[in-house]
């Protein structure tokens, strides 16, 4: 099998990488096919996720920052429902501000830490510094 991109596709695109939807650059040929046809084209995605982690072309960054923020956000609300139901049980009474930090720590700084090193941009950064901070004074009730 071999994966290129054919010469009449490279010169309607310039010779330059540019993805996009309408034009799909690639090829994939199997010579010992089995099924038919033999020559598939492949379009190119302008973004697509790996192990959970979303990727652009040129590797910005920016929507991965975008999605932790989302995810970080919603297990935030998760949290503070489960904090919530927790103060009426009777045994329970209601969470420590320990628990409460260890909860948060579980299930939310995770999604922070888990990818910052590949993160190059200081505004996304500074986006996930903001929304650290803010997430963790809600889950401690400090205003």
């Amino acid at each position: 099998m071999t994966f290129f991109e054919t010469p009449s596709l490279q010169k309607a695109r310039g010779g330059q990488h540019r993805p996009g939807p309408t034009l799909p650059p690639f090829d994939i040929h199997a010579p010992f096919s089995t099924s038919s046809p033999y020559s598939y084209l492949i379009t190119e995605v302008l973004q697509f996720e790996y192990l959970g982690l979303i990727l652009d072309p040129k590797l910005t960054m920016h929507l991965a920052t975008t999605e932790v923020i989302r995810r970080a956000a919603h297990d935030q609300s998760v949290t503070q429902v489960v904090s919530y139901s927790l103060r009426y049980d009777q045994k329970r009474s209601q969470l420590t501000p320990t628990q409460s930090l260890g909860l948060w720590k579980s299930t939310i700084l995770l999604y922070f830490l888990q990818n910052l090193r590949y993160i190059q941009s200081t505004t996304d950064v500074t986006k996930l510094q903001t929304s650290l901070n803010l997430s963790l004074a809600r889950a401690l009730h400090v205003s």
